[in-house]
């Protein structure tokens, strides 16, 4: 009976060490997730943007973060962008998930009752965490992009 009592609670024991590496998303370089989103750029929709315009329109301070990179509409007419921020602090990652739902939510009312299209591609967007890096994708094929994004980790 204490012989199967101690395996259990090794086993036990094993299964609890381990866990936290088998759910924990493996660290992915920026690099690499630049080169997954490259092929859904469309230069002649949205361009890169400097820290200023993200601080204009996030209210984030890029200074602040570990990297980031985005994408914004060249038309004030268009909704489409994808935006990556990495920071490793967790609670500063959900700050950001905030401020990017408060942009979006601000789009959304800008463009309510003249832009039905850019309001639905905006209630549709992706924004959401993977590792070190939050994630906001208001793009049509977001879901695909995330799929590819997802396989990195």
């Amino acid at each position: 009976m204490k012989r199967k009592q101690i395996i259990f609670i090794i086993f036990f024991i094993i299964i609890l060490l381990t866990i936290p590496f088998i759910t924990k998303d493996k660290n992915v370089e920026f690099t690499k997730i630049k080169e997954a989103i490259k092929p859904y750029i469309d230069s002649e929709i949205i361009k890169e943007i400097d820290s200023k315009t993200i601080y204009t329109n996030f209210g984030i301070n890029p200074n602040l973060l570990d990297d980031y990179i985005s994408y914004a509409p060249i038309s004030f007419m268009n909704v489409e962008e994808i935006t990556i921020f990495k920071e490793e602090d967790k609670q500063q990652r959900e700050i950001l998930i905030d401020k990017i739902n408060d942009y979006i939510n601000k789009k959304i009312i800008t463009f309510e009752g003249y832009g039905p299209t850019q309001v639905e591609l905006l209630k549709n967007s992706i924004v959401k965490t993977k590792g070190d890096y939050v994630f906001c994708i208001i793009l049509e094929n977001n879901e695909e992009i995330w799929k590819d994004i997802t396989k990195l980790f």
